[in-house]
């Protein structure tokens, strides 16, 4: 339990937010992409000031958090924003990530400022050596004077399961090394949510990468562009090296939605001409929600749209249901797990309520179908809760997990509420940036933990086995750690 002062909590989120916006507008100075004063020299000189008031107000931040005493867990403030340069030729593939497409194929996507470049990929199984290649297209999309470059996407395969493929986009660029998932159980998933890009960010993503995983799931809220677009740039830069080497398989957030008031720019166009999901092989008639098989068709992953008409006779709905009650086959799909952003169940004073209509929506559905757990981001803590039905402990209801602390620029929602009415049902609660692994042992047993960014450390501080909803007995669920809430 920490017992640093609830003061001392609240003057140092207050001196991180303060840095927090203050270092936004001076990265907006120093960008140097577009002219602050109209002048080079003008340019020049802002540019510096604003690099000096960065270093002084890091200094700062600093400062207060090292004054809280050395033996406590101090929670970080947001952390400045990591923007990531592209200094190669115009035909160089950037911004390169994979998701799955049916049972035995990938999708190649990347990006290149030549507009003409071609939508190649060459790969194979042995480094340089490229047996095979696939030809895809490519879209662009404009925003207010910002013009996207050619966002490229090609389909390889049939690939074989758990084997690593060399390949190489466009004719032009770097080599790539990706490994497909398995073909059976077991398999580890990534969790993490409310992603961004600032050091935070940067740290989860090296945390990830220290351990081994098959595949990434994102529940929203990817580069916080927030109608900014080279922040997708800058986003899809720092997330290749783990995005280009395992599957990302992504859903909206309320930060990709991006409409502006009179302008009326269409929602979700950047999210959805850089983050193309296997939608279609689904059923689904939309980019925004989707499902798929892994581990040969033992487990079924279903991302829902919280952005996108849920309501029982909309579109979402009916793919669902279908999806749910119709194709999934719990003899042969032991474990199933949904993703969606704003949380049905929520004890943090941040967002409250905002899952509600979403979940008396379709809350049935998932519980009938013995959906075994439900990850959502949004707040951006960690609460993991039991098993739970129409706001009652069931052993038969899926475990609802929030995981939104991936590392965004908003920084922490550290106030939970304690007399919530859904208190009693909150197992574990804490707000750290993070993030989580789920891997599904066999086909009755998984295990799912946090691990906290501690520094260079990533930390477990909650651990729990849980048993599939599959089997016709009552689901159990067995903590093996659990921290001290903080």
């Amino acid at each position: 339990m920490s017992t640093s002062s609830p003061c001392l909590r609240d003057d140092t989120r207050s001196v991180g937010l303060l840095f927090a916006a203050a270092n936004a507008a001076c990265l907006r100075c120093i960008d140097g992409r577009r002219s602050v004063t109209g002048t080079a020299c003008g340019d020049f000189v802002v540019a510096a000031m604003a690099h000096s008031w960065r270093v002084l107000l890091q200094g700062i931040t600093s400062l207060v958090f090292l004054c809280a005493h050395a033996d406590e867990y101090v929670r970080p403030p947001p952390s400045p924003l990591v923007l990531v340069p592209h200094d190669k030729p115009a035909a160089h593939p950037q911004q390169v990530h994979i998701s799955i497409v049916g049972t035995n194929h990938m999708r190649i996507s990347w990006v290149t400022d030549d507009r003409s470049a071609p939508s190649v990929v060459h790969y194979g199984t042995s480094r340089s050596n490229y047996t095979s290649s696939a030809t895809g297209s490519h879209t662009t999309y404009r925003y207010f004077l910002y013009k996207s470059g050619a966002i490229h996407h090609a389909t390889i395969g049939p690939l074989s399961p758990g084997t690593v493929y060399y390949y190489r986009c466009g004719d032009a660029g770097d080599e790539f090394t990706l490994r497909t998932p398995p073909s059976s159980l077991p398999i580890e998933l990534v969790v993490i949510g409310d992603l961004g890009q600032t050091e935070w960010t940067a740290s989860t993503l090296s945390h990830i990468a220290a351990a081994d995983h098959d595949m990434l799931l994102l529940p929203g809220d990817l580069s916080y562009a927030d109608t900014w677009q080279p922040l997708w740039d800058s986003f899809g830069r720092l997330v290749q090296p783990t995005a280009s080497s395992r599957p990302w398989m992504v859903t909206e957030g309320n930060h990709e939605i991006e409409t502006l008031p009179i302008v009326e720019f269409a929602p979700f166009v950047a999210y959805n001409a850089r983050w193309r999901m296997p939608y279609e092989e689904s059923g689904s008639a939309s980019n925004l929600y989707y499902s798929f098989d892994v581990a040969g068709g033992e487990v079924h992953v279903v991302m829902l749209g919280s952005y996108v008409g849920f309501e029982e006779g909309s579109e979402q709905y009916v793919w669902l249901e279908k999806d749910l009650l119709a194709r999934v086959d719990r003899r042969r799909t032991p474990w199933v797990v949904v993703l969606l952003h704003a949380p049905w169940y929520n004890t943090n004073q941040a967002h409250q309520g905002e899952g509600e209509k979403m979940r008396v929506a379709m809350e049935r559905l998932l519980y009938e179908a013995r959906v075994d757990v439900v990850f959502s981001g949004h707040v951006h803590a960690y609460e993991r809760f039991t098993r739970i039905y129409d706001n009652e402990a069931d052993s038969r209801g899926p475990m609802y997990i929030t995981i939104g602390d991936g590392g965004n620029r908003e920084g922490l929602a550290s106030k939970f509420i304690k007399d919530h009415k859904s208190a009693h049902l909150s197992v574990f609660r804490e707000a750290s940036f993070g993030h989580g692994r789920l891997r599904i042992v066999n086909e009755t047993s998984a295990v799912w933990t946090w691990h906290r960014n501690d520094d260079e450390h990533a930390t477990v501080r909650d651990e729990v086995w849980l048993e599939s909803l599959a089997s016709p007995k009552p689901a159990m669920v067995t903590v093996v750690r659990r921290g001290d809430e903080l």
